[in-house]
């Protein structure tokens, strides 16, 4: 059955803080601070790749002087610092990341960013389409319902109406009751003193809503609280209005022009090595022509569980893999990723292998050599995780195969993926473990269609040794490196 095309509306505000404040102390050379543009940016890829949205925009907040928000009630968001001295310069350059990622920027006269993804929130999701505004603002839950759904991607959290109701004890619908009546001190709304979240989610639950709570305001409990309804019932009503998003924002944006776009990389790698951004410049660097970039890691320990994530990239083609074992060692699993990745190809080609593991990268870059001259790959019980070598060994004669080192966990945009695919499969396949209440005897992967390569002349069977990687020690496989 066919999903439902998927929208993404992202927060750029939001994001843009997230980033700032997530990213500290990172400038340029020249000493220019960029940790909110590379933070965004990064995040955004992230976003992106683990996401594949149909249709994607980013909204971004205008000058809050000039909100309706701001005439009607000049003390809104007036407590606010302003933008940080350091941030206000990296501004300009997230537009021109978003720009050159062929991503539509939108933002509207008198309106805030949450008004914007409000309208266009509802408007599509009544077409049919999935719309997932990634945020990490409260006051958006009120969009919550059928087809709209919120995700924090700090907290790799998503929120549907029962998120809501558990957060702030009503539907969606009701949350500018409960803020109308307790305020909100971020964006400074005043509310009703002496009244907390808590209280007011009691009070709505009761009376079905703020104005309800005011008409049968006799009936609340304490008089102190009775009071301060009477003296403060128009602030709680403006309140109200203050927290309530606008569906009404008029911004005629047809749905095809959010439709995902390939980024103008003839704009995009220029600015990012111009920010030295030189590892996001590489995760938006096509491979080599003719060239499949195999990218691979793992995880585990003989007595726990094991996972492994690939990433193949050819061309504009890109595939993910991952599998689960229930009991298996750190080397077992990097070797089992190269080779489900060399396994997934369906001509021979010529393919360049990325891992973290020294122990994978050196082993087939010089040591299989040695070992195939002594005889010691065939001979039972000569090596560690032969049967993995052996396969190796067959699957390289195959293709036209370099092995390359990266450092891991140091910000490498495939390597991080791969962790996170291996980490993902793990969790997946300890979940389907317990609940058929068995062990898993033998690996369980994610289904994955081969790469449709050409048909290439089977090249001579090559290894080449990379002189120039970065390991520590120079014996023959058997010890743990990676």
């Amino acid at each position: 059955m066919k999903s439902s095309p998927q929208l993404y509306l992202l927060d750029g505000s939001s994001y843009i803080y997230r980033a700032y404040y997530g990213f500290r102390d990172l400038a340029t050379a020249g000493g220019m601070p960029v940790n909110a543009v590379f933070g965004f940016t990064r995040m955004l890829l992230g976003l992106l790749q683990e996401t594949r949205p149909d249709y994607l925009a980013v909204v971004f907040d205008r000058p809050r002087e000039e909100t309706f928000r701001r005439k009607i009630y000049p003390g809104y968001k007036a407590h606010r610092d302003a933008m940080p001295e350091d941030l206000v310069p990296q501004i300009p350059y997230i537009k021109r990341i978003v720009q050159a990622l062929n991503i539509p920027a939108l933002e509207a006269p008198g309106f805030e960013a949450d008004d914007v993804i409000a309208t266009l929130a509802r408007r599509y999701a009544a077409d049919g389409i999935e719309v997932t505004v990634v945020t990490g603002d409260k006051d958006l839950m009120q969009i919550v319902g059928d087809r709209i759904g919120l995700l924090d991607t700090m907290k790799d959290k998503r929120s549907g109406p029962r998120e809501v109701c558990d957060r702030f004890g009503v539907p969606p619908e009701l949350v500018p009751d409960v803020l109308g009546l307790a305020g909100d001190a971020s964006d400074n709304i005043p509310g009703v003193p002496g009244l907390g979240e808590k209280t007011a989610s009691e009070l709505v639950q009761r009376f079905g809503s703020l104005e309800g709570v005011f008409e049968w305001k006799s009936l609340v409990s304490g008089k102190k609280r009775r009071e301060n309804l009477l003296a403060h019932e128009d602030q709680a009503r403006l309140s109200k209005i203050l927290a309530t998003v606008r569906y009404d924002v008029d911004l005629p944006v047809p749905l095809a022009e959010l439709e995902r776009q390939t980024p103008n990389l003839a704009e995009l790698i220029p600015l990012l090595r111009e920010l030295e951004f030189e590892t996001l410049a590489t995760a938006f660097t096509p491979p080599a022509p003719g060239v499949v970039e195999l990218h691979s890691d793992g995880s585990g320990t003989a007595s726990g569980p094991g996972g492994y994530g690939v990433i193949l990239r050819y061309g504009e083609i890109e595939k993910e893999l991952s599998g689960f074992e229930p009991a298996s060692t750190s080397q077992r699993m990097e070797l089992l990723a190269a080779i489900r990745g060399l396994e997934a190809l369906n001509n021979p080609r010529t393919v360049r292998v990325f891992s973290d593991s020294q122990y994978l990268v050196r082993g087939m870059s010089e040591w299989i050599h040695g070992w195939s001259r002594s005889g010691r790959l065939e001979t039972p019980d000569a090596l560690a995780n032969q049967d993995l070598w052996q396969q190796l060994a067959t699957l390289s004669r195959q293709h036209r195969v370099s092995w390359e080192w990266v450092r891991g966990h140091a910000g490498h945009p495939f390597n991080e993926r791969c962790d996170k695919l291996a980490k993902r499969a793990v969790d997946d396949g300890m979940r389907a473990a317990t609940a058929a209440n068995r062990p898993e005897k033998t690996a369980t992967e994610t289904e994955v269609q081969p790469i449709p390569l050409p048909v290439a002349t089977p090249p001579q069977a090559q290894v080449d040794i990379r002189e120039d990687s970065e390991f520590e020690v120079d014996e023959d496989g058997q010890l743990r490196l990676c």
